[in-house]
């Protein structure tokens, strides 16, 4: 789902009460607190749906295949998602399996 049809879902919901300019500005807050407390280093709980928070990579030799040249790559960051038992099992429940 893009960012225009979350939008869209959402107005649904709420009708007139809020312009879709306002719920983008919704969505803009609710992103950027994600953003700036994981910068933090901090997790972010949400009950019912799940956790995000960072994970550590360490650093690595790595090699391109075309020239075989080796290269160091730093230590680095990535944000991880862990759903919550919850979510997992509504997810279960609602789809069908084909």
């Amino acid at each position: 789902m893009r960012r225009e049809l979350l939008v869209e879902k959402i107005g649904e919901k709420f009708g007139p009460a809020f312009t879709k300019a306002d719920i983008e500005k919704l969505i803009d807050a609710f992103l950027d607190t994600i953003f700036e407390v994981l910068i933090k280093n901090k997790r972010v709980e949400l009950r019912r749906f799940g956790t995000f928070e960072l994970r550590r990579r360490p650093g690595r030799t790595a090699r391109a295949p075309k020239s075989g040249k080796e290269y160091t790559l730093p230590d680095r960051y990535v944000p991880f998602f862990r759903p919550s038992k919850i979510f997992k099992s509504e997810i279960n429940k609602r789809t069908k399996a084909e």
